[in-house]
Parts: structure tokens; C-alpha cells; sequence
């Protein structure tokens, strides 16, 4: 038991790695607009990829779905389209506040709910008093590192302001942004019961010869990305018309490379996910998502920040900005080891 759990740790903390470092790809792209990219992106991450590990960890997946009648699949299918809607406002949401404010408030948000959340939903009378102290412990000091760092990341905003990368602008209210930002956070967490809450489908993927339940939960996110497919690729096409942009597809001579890195950052994105539910697996049914969810959302501002860093993104701040980037960063490492060695489930 305690193998399995450090392994469901370890598991989640490279989730956060993975899930950190996805976007890198995106900046070798060439002549490509952002929305030309994301659309390829979105057709591999939450289109194909699910299917390719669907049909490797379930065996006979098309006779399971094909048997399985809709209520199998409505918690995946509504769970999927809140998420992708969520994924979606993300991008509005930032632009008008600011990367650092609107990272720093989604990433509160999200770490609250999605540890919280499955706690209460999945959790019950099954989970331990130190277990949830010691884990709302670790919630609240992933918080105040994200906090730090997005004050931080605001200063430094300011202090590079026409000399680093430009800020994209999205029109719009900073408290509309804000408001955006909330919403998001919260709304951003729905996969997880998507997956999480496909019982009858997962059992059904067992049945039909997944090897555990790890690979049955396959199936449920198949279904639950797959919708979150819809409002993604409808947001891609609308910056495409809305920027006059698809002539950028015309260019043959980069459609090899750039399809590549496409389908490099949906890799990275999608096996960041299929390790987050799999250490919620491994560290069992109570307090597994909750968990597993904090390593995740933890380790993805810890290692985003901190991959930026080391590609000069800070390069020109203040001692006192990198002061708080450091505390910040320091934060959400004390949350993780204190999830490593103090929660048990």
C-alpha cells in the first residue's frame, strides 16, 4: 500500500511536470497565428490521443460504447462540455487581466476546487482526520505560493512593460477578466468527474477486458475529452475567421513541422493527464483525486514558472519581484513534500 501510494505521488508530481512545460513547442512554430496551432492542438489532445489510449487500454472499445446506452455517457459528455467552455473563457479571461493575475487567480481557483471538491464528492466517512488537515494544509500553502507569484508575476509585468514579451489584449473590463478568471478556475476542474463519475462505463471497459481499473477509466475520459473537443475547436475557428488567418495553412512548407509540434504538445498535455488520473487511481478512491489534483495544479505553476525562469522570462525584474518568485515557488514545494510524506490515505 505504501508503494502504491508513493508511486500515485510520484505520478502526480510529473503530471505537474508534463502539464508545466506542454506550451514550449508553441514558440518553434512558424508563420503559424496562435489559433492555428491550438486548433491542431485541440483536434490531437482532445480528439485523437483519447482514442489512441482508449483503444490500447480497453480492449474491444468499440463494441463497450457501442452497447452502452447514453446514460453511460452523460456525465463524461456534460462534464466534458463545462470543461472545454472553461478552456475557452481561460483565454479571455487572461487577456484582459494580465497573464500573471489571471494565471495566479485561475490556478487558486482551480487548486480549491478540484482538491476540495472530489474530498467531499468521493471522499466521505472514509477519509481520516490528518489525512484532510495536513491535505487543506498543503491546499492553503499552494494557494499563498500562487498568490505570491501572481503578485510577483504582476510586478514584473510592470517593471518589463514595452521590453519583454507583449501582453495580449483582449477587450474588456479588468473586473469582467477577474470575474472571468473565477468562473474559469472553478468550471476548468470539471473533468474530473467526468471521468471520476463514469462507474457504469468504467465497469463496462472492465468487463469487456481492461486489465484494472486505470485502464477502464480510459474509456470515461475518451468521453468526457471528446466533448470537451466541441467548444475548442469552435473557439479556433472563430479566432480563424475573426483574424482572417487560414490563409497561414496555405504555406506547405511548414505544415510538416508545425502539425509536429501540434501533436508534441498534445502528447505532453494528454500523457500529463492520463498520469493525473493515474495516481488519483493509485492513491485509492478517498482522498486519490483530491490529492492527485494538488500535486497536479501545484506542480503545473511550480514547473511552468519555473521552465519560464530558466528561458529568461524574469530576466530584468527587481530583486524584490524575484524575491516573491522565489517564496512563491518555495510555497508550493513545501505543499507537495508535505502531500509526499505527511497525507496517507
Amino acid at each position: 500500500m505504501q508503494e502504491q501510494f508513493l508511486v500515485g505521488i510520484l505520478l502526480g508530481v510529473l503530471a505537474g511536470v508534463v502539464n508545466g512545460v506542454f506550451l514550449l513547442p508553441m514558440r518553434y512554430t512558424r508563420d503559424w497565428a496562435w489559433e492555428n496551432t491550438w486548433l491542431f492542438f485541440t483536434i490531437f489532445s482532445t480528439g485523437i490521443f483519447p482514442w489512441v489510449a482508449a483503444l490500447i487500454g480497453v480492449p474491444h472499445i468499440w463494441d463497450v460504447l457501442r452497447a452502452s446506452p447514453i446514460t453511460f455517457f452523460l456525465p463524461g459528455i456534460v462534464a466534458g462540455l463545462i470543461w472545454g467552455s472553461a478552456q475557452v473563457m481561460y483565454g479571455q479571461g487572461l487577456g484582459m487581466v494580465g497573464v500573471a493575475i489571471g494565471s495566479a487567480v485561475v490556478g487558486c481557483t482551480s487548486t480549491t476546487a478540484g482538491t476540495i471538491g472530489p474530498m467531499i464528492v468521493y471522499g466521505g466517512s472514509k477519509v481520516s482526520g490528518s489525512a484532510v488537515f495536513y491535505l487543506l494544509v498543503s491546499v492553503a500553502l499552494i494557494l499563498a505560493g500562487i498568490l505570491i507569484y501572481g503578485r510577483s508575476g504582476a510586478r514584473k509585468e510592470r517593471e518589463l512593460a514595452g521590453k519583454e514579451q507583449p501582453k495580449q489584449v483582449v477587450q474588456g473590463s479588468f473586473k469582467t477578466g477577474f470575474i472571468i478568471c473565477l468562473v474559469t478556475g472553478l468550471l476548468g476542474t470539471a473533468f474530473v468527474y467526468g471521468a471520476k463519475s463514469s462507474g457504469a462505463l468504467v465497469d463496462a471497459a472492465l468487463a469487456s477486458g481492461a486489465s484494472s481499473r486505470l485502464y477502464g477509466e480510459f474509456a470515461s475520459l475518451l468521453v468526457t475529452f471528446n466533448a470537451g473537443l466541441i467548444p475548442g475547436v469552435i473557439f479556433s475557428i472563430y479566432k480563424l475567421n475573426k483574424n482572417k488567418t487560414w490563409g497561414a495553412f496555405r504555406n506547405p512548407a511548414v505544415w510538416g513541422w508545425n502539425v509536429f509540434l501540434s501533436a508534441l504538445m498534445a502528447a505532453l498535455w494528454y500523457g500529463g493527464i492520463l498520469m493525473y488520473n493515474s495516481s488519483g487511481v493509485k492513491l485509492g478512491p478517498s482522498l486519490g483525486p483530491s490529492i492527485s489534483f494538488a500535486l497536479f495544479a501545484g506542480g503545473t505553476v511550480f514547473f511552468a514558472s519555473l521552465f519560464g525562469w530558466m528561458a529568461g522570462e524574469w530576466k530584468g525584474a527587481s530583486s524584490g519581484t524575484l524575491r516573491g518568485f522565489v517564496i512563491g515557488m518555495s510555497l508550493i514545494v513545501a505543499a507537495m513534500l508535505i502531500i509526499a510524506f505527511r497525507v496517507s490515505v
